[in-house]
């Protein structure tokens, strides 16, 4: 008998509604083989003991370990694969009140947590295994049975930033950011990997371009932002990806430099929405920036007047639109500070949401107002912030990439890219599939089962 535990016991539930919300869920005890339930979701943990240890201590540890550990990680849905999927939900006692002792900080996975119950290390062991985390039953629709991660390329443990998918020529740009990497952090080149062949290039742009931060391709271009360097101030500029040729587009807002971009958006009519930060300047990547206080800017595409939109106290990083252009999303990531650099626990760490204001003629302003915490990350701080197709919110930070509800800001489930070092840091769009750069490398989440690039 075992008590709570009978979410999607019934597969054809699953498949028969449209709505797994509505799928009823009894909290009552109920029998359920062994065989059917627990050796899936167990295999990976229990394997190695049991097969080295006496049966009846083996039988005990199956008593003792395995119960919670289903107790926690909800059965899933038919078809999903326990060696890449794990669902964790509060509703189940062990999550809930966790025994004995436990601790963790804010710059840690939940999976990383110290704790004394050798229960939950067993459920964290498992999690640490998989590539999804769910925590809602909407992830398992957004994300699909068939989807994978993989690591496609191996690389230092810096960040690597700006990536830009260019579907036309199946290759993805973005780059190595910041010290300690090259010569203090600036070099004049970019990586382009073709991810038909797996094959990584170094291209550097006509005129070289030190330094990019972020990175959207619209309309046969790669727009990118920067931070400077010792001889330019941050700019907005164009590369065509077939000739790597680089225009300059703005790089003052009324005769002041800006203080050094990280990330930017652009909307249907190509207007620019770009997050400038205290990164590059914090690093002392350009010697030009005043201090400022972290701003968003709007720029008109076709006038290149600028306006400021919104300003932080924090740092100001990943930015991103709703499908309709009607909401901007930003990343305070303030919890990392900058001279001295550090890290905060005090420090935001928050992923705020504003509505855009509409004149009385209905058409959208460059005002923003309901400025509202939609969330705060449950690790780390989200850096790259993209919002696909369907209006979801990916955060990537940590261990992982979240993915979240843009009306509630509920977190409904995580990408893992292994962890051990392995922290995403943004990510770029394909039909079914996304691309996530970071610390460590390059990794490829394929056969997802909504569409993600963004209709342009």
């Amino acid at each position: 008998m075992i008590a709570g535990q009978v979410r999607y016991c019934n597969p054809s539930a699953w498949r028969e509604n449209k709505n797994p919300a509505k799928v009823p869920i009894p909290r009552k005890s109920i029998k359920i083989p062994v065989s059917e339930v627990y050796c899936p979701v167990v295999r990976g943990i229990m394997a190695r003991t049991i097969r080295t240890m006496f049966a009846k201590t083996a039988a005990s540890l199956l008593v003792g370990l395995v119960g919670p550990v289903l107790g926690q990680l909800d059965a899933l849905p038919s078809g999903f694969n326990p060696d890449r999927w794990a669902w964790v939900s509060n509703e189940d006692p062990l999550l809930a009140v966790i025994p004995g002792r436990f601790n963790r900080s804010v710059w840690e996975a939940p999976s990383a947590a110290e704790v004394s119950d050798p229960r939950v290390a067993a459920i964290n062991e498992h999690i640490n295994k998989t590539s999804f985390v769910a925590y809602d039953e909407r992830f398992f629709d957004i994300i699909g049975l068939g989807a994978t991660v993989e690591q496609l390329q191996v690389l230092p443990f810096q960040v690597h930033e700006a990536s830009c998918y260019i579907p036309e020529q199946s290759l993805l740009f973005f780059v190595e950011w910041g010290p300690p990497g090259g010569q203090n952090g600036t070099h004049d080149w970019q990586y382009v990997l073709d991810v038909r062949t797996n094959n990584l290039t170094k291209i550097r742009t006509d005129p070289p371009t030190y330094n990019v931060h972020g990175c959207v391709y619209q309309n046969g271009k790669l727009h990118v932002v920067t931070d400077g360097g010792p001889n330019e101030t941050a700019y907005l500029a164009t590369i065509d990806p077939k000739t790597w040729e680089r225009k300059t587009v703005l790089n003052n807002f009324y005769e002041r430099p800006f203080m050094s971009f990280n990330d930017l958006e652009l909307d249907r009519e190509g207007n620019y929405y770009l997050s400038d930060s205290r990164s590059g300047w914090g690093r002392d990547l350009n010697p030009y920036s005043m201090p400022t206080l972290p701003t968003v800017y709007f720029v008109n595409g076709t006038t290149l007047r600028a306006k400021e939109l919104a300003y932080l106290q924090g740092n100001a990083n990943g930015i991103s639109l709703s499908p309709d252009g009607g909401t901007l999303y930003l990343a305070d990531t303030g919890a990392s500070e900058t001279k001295p650099s550090r890290r905060n626990n005090l420090g935001p760490r928050d992923l705020w949401a504003w509505d855009f204001a509409v004149s009385s003629s209905g058409r959208r302003l460059p005002l923003l107002g309901n400025r509202r915490l939609l969330s705060r990350a449950m690790q780390y701080f989200y850096d790259g912030v993209r919002v696909s197709r369907g209006g979801w919110v990916f955060g990537a930070g940590g261990e992982v990439v979240d993915v979240l509800d843009p009306e509630s800001g509920w977190t409904l489930g995580s990408i893992r890219v292994g962890g051990g070092g392995n922290d995403p840091v943004n990510l770029a769009f394909g039909e079914n599939e996304t691309w996530i750069v970071g610390k460590g490398g390059v990794w490829h989440v394929k056969n997802i089962r909504e569409r993600l690039d963004k209709a342009v």
